[in-house]
């Protein structure tokens, strides 16, 4: 990515999911991918990647794995995939992430997302056997260094990605 076209980042708003939706060919047949974008979105855990001003990419983190933050979708516009953008949001997050423990994951037949985690720090952390049926989910582990970090993330303000209390 060049100087001129680096990216920004804001948290989605509803007025962006058809965005969201056009990034992430997936949801454009799977209704259930879409009520989760608005479910993210609604909570304030989805981050919008803008270049130039476009949404050409996004990802959520949520803090409830085990206590810990989790990424559990980034997605880029297919166009512009393999330029920096999925490797900038994770950066992002990273910084904005309020626990020393980030995870994430991906289908073991995902090489694309795999290479990008590894190039951004992550490492391996485990397995899960059958979510998809003969395409086991990778469990990726980065830690986040924190100064005096509270254990509840919940305790700590912050402007995006706060977790949000159950409804």
């Amino acid at each position: 990515m060049s100087a001129a076209a680096e990216p920004s980042f804001r948290p989605a708003v509803q007025a962006d999911l058809p965005q969201l939706y056009e990034c992430d060919p997936y949801s454009r047949n799977h209704e259930s991918r879409r009520v989760e974008l608005r479910r993210v979105v609604q909570q304030g855990s989805c981050l919008l990647a803008l270049v130039n001003g476009q949404p050409l990419g996004f990802a959520t983190l949520e803090y409830n794995f085990f206590g810990h933050a989790f990424i559990p979708l980034i997605c880029v516009a297919t166009a512009h995939q393999f330029k920096g953008l999925g490797l900038a949001l994770l950066v992002e997050l990273e910084r904005l992430c309020l626990t020393s423990k980030l995870f994430t994951s991906t289908n073991a037949s995902n090489a694309p997302a795999q290479r990008l985690f590894a190039r951004a720090g992550f490492t391996r952390s485990g397995i899960i056997e059958n979510l998809d049926e003969g395409d086991p989910e990778l469990i990726y582990f980065k830690a986040v260094p924190r100064g005096a970090q509270p254990a509840d993330p919940s305790a700590q303000e912050t402007s995006w990605g706060k977790p949000q209390a159950a409804a």
